[in-house]
């Protein structure tokens, strides 16, 4: 499995094959976005296009961004979708991490509807009030 950062210069090229998965998320975002927004955000705001494939395959994508609060800096997950998670849930997880290192982020943070508790759970998430957290060991 492969992850990675899209640099913003190939985002309209590799967009046509994530729209669909992150459509899905902005569909679950109950009303806050719509696909447009988050390709304008994506595009207009400092985010990261994150991009999980296999072979030819892309399996899953992500749009990050770093926020920094007054004591903590951290990596804010804004929408994810893919399939086949087992696949890329820990590798995903793994590079984030590593980006983390690299930008000075303390954690790695999403809010999410329950259903991602038990998957998250399993490799090393903590739910706090439906915000989920990863802490990035420096």
């Amino acid at each position: 499995m492969n992850i990675v950062v899209v640099p913003k210069k190939d985002i309209d090229t590799v967009w046509p094959h994530v729209k669909d998965y992150l459509d899905k998320a902005a569909r679950l975002s109950l009303g806050r976005f719509t696909i447009e927004e988050i390709k304008h955000n994506l595009d207009t705001k400092n985010q990261q296009l994150w991009i999980a494939f296999d072979n030819d395959k892309i399996v899953a994508s992500a749009i990050t961004e770093i926020m920094e609060y007054p004591k903590i800096k951290t990596l804010f997950g804004h929408f994810i979708g893919g399939i086949e998670l087992e696949t890329w849930k820990q590798p995903i997880v793994d590079n984030m991490a590593e980006f983390c290192r690299q930008n000075g982020c303390d954690r790695i943070e999403f809010m999410g509807r329950r259903g991602w508790g038990k998957p998250l759970k399993s490799i090393g998430w903590k739910e706090t009030y439906r915000v989920y957290e990863y802490y990035v060991e420096n």
